[in-house]
């Protein structure tokens, strides 16, 4: 029972504390903490860290709207090489018809042309050219 007679002297301590009066006071003010200081600086922190948050939000978004983006580009780049690739088929095929029409036109028109030959006159007429004939 060693600390028993402390307790009994604990008066002495509360004693000693009321005399000191304001010099205590004074030494609790120097030494605690600026509580308005620390509110502040919490709050400045939780602000910086909310705004960091919507900025990365903000640059993921932005990323996947750029993404898409360039998806829907690409589609659209491969759809206008399809289309253009269709009208130079188109093209090319009109362009054969074309040439076989033509040729088979210009074939046609040889097998009703009059065949001709050189007249008596030298001159090239049709070969069933008569000179001894009366047409009219």
């Amino acid at each position: 029972m060693r600390f028993a007679g402390m307790a009994l002297d604990g008066g002495n301590y509360v004693n000693a504390a009321k005399n000191a009066g304001g010099s205590m006071d004074s030494i609790l003010a120097k030494n605690s903490p600026n509580y308005a200081a620390l509110s502040n600086t919490a709050s400045a922190g939780q602000s910086q860290q909310k705004v960091a948050g919507m900025e990365a939000q903000a640059m993921v978004q932005n990323a996947g709207i750029n993404s898409l983006a360039s998806a829907q580009q690409g589609a659209f780049g491969a759809q206008a090489t399809i289309a253009q690739g269709e009208a130079n088929a188109d093209a090319i095929q009109a362009e054969g018809m074309s040439s076989m029409i033509g040729s088979i036109g210009g074939g046609l028109m040889g097998a009703f042309k009059p065949k001709t030959s050189k007249t008596s006159f030298g001159s090239l007429g049709p070969s069933n050219f008569d000179l001894n004939k009366n047409f009219w």
